[in-house]
């Protein structure tokens, strides 16, 4: 079974032997919730690659402390995938976020696509930002990931057709009923890839405006299936298969 995983900054530069004391929300959850003890065994992470094992040596929901016994570093896949995921009414957005973490995503880019219901507004956005991160923090702690994916700024209209760089490795990719290749086929064919982006319209779908600058600007619709994916789905999915054909697990 795998131990649980808590976020630390302070496991940066850790070795072996060293102590590391937890915050007090995290002790809380470790010690309360998670109800571990003297001697339990746990993961530590500063979200950013370094990934420590060790024992739980003070059980205390204020001030936990943990005994490194053993370190490595986790580091990011030659090819990185983000997420350019439309806002969506239902939350559908966040579980499209969530699942992609558990997945192995490297960044989420909210996008305010022209049909996307839900609105980015001023006064909210740090709020609706707030708990974007909050999602990504908790799944890639679930699934137990040294490094926590990071949340770009989101993007509006046709500013995602500008992400698109193939001198730079930057590649656009957005899920389209109307693709005319399937992703393999579209990837496979691309050479000196850094980055996917993965852009995911709303429940209506990519205005064909979004659509044409994404392509004018040397982006790829494709298609996954012959069914026609919620947006909270199409994502994950195409996730899984670029796992797979990047071997990325």
């Amino acid at each position: 079974m795998t131990h649980p995983l808590f976020y630390s900054a302070h496991v940066a530069g850790v070795h072996a032997h060293d102590v590391v004391d937890l915050d007090e929300p995290t002790s809380g959850h470790a010690i309360r919730s998670q109800r571990l003890q003297v001697g339990d065994p746990v993961l530590l992470s500063d979200g950013h690659g370094t990934l420590a094992s060790g024992v739980i040596e003070v059980a205390d929901p204020r001030t936990a402390r943990v005994r490194v016994t053993s370190v490595s570093v986790q580091y990011s896949p030659s090819v990185r995938i983000n997420l350019v995921q439309a806002l969506a009414k239902g939350d559908r957005d966040l579980l499209a976020a969530e699942m992609a973490t558990e997945l192995g995503v490297d960044t989420v880019t909210p996008w305010q696509s022209q049909r996307s219901i839900v609105r980015i507004r001023t006064e909210r956005a740090e709020k609706m930002l707030t708990k974007w991160r909050s999602k990504l923090h908790a799944a890639a702690q679930q699934s137990r990931r040294a490094i926590i994916p990071k949340l770009e700024d989101p993007l509006i209209t046709t500013d995602v057709a500008r992400l698109h760089n193939a001198q730079d490795g930057q590649h656009v990719v957005v899920l389209h009923e109307d693709g005319v290749t399937n992703i393999e086929q579209a990837v496979v064919e691309m050479s000196g890839v850094q980055t996917i982006h993965l852009v995911v319209g709303p429940e209506g779908g990519v205005a064909p405006e979004e659509l044409a600058a994404i392509e004018n600007a040397g982006g790829t619709a494709v298609k996954i299936g012959d069914n026609v994916l919620r947006s909270s789905t199409a994502g994950p999915v195409a996730i899984t298969l670029l796992n797979q054909i990047f071997k990325r697990w």
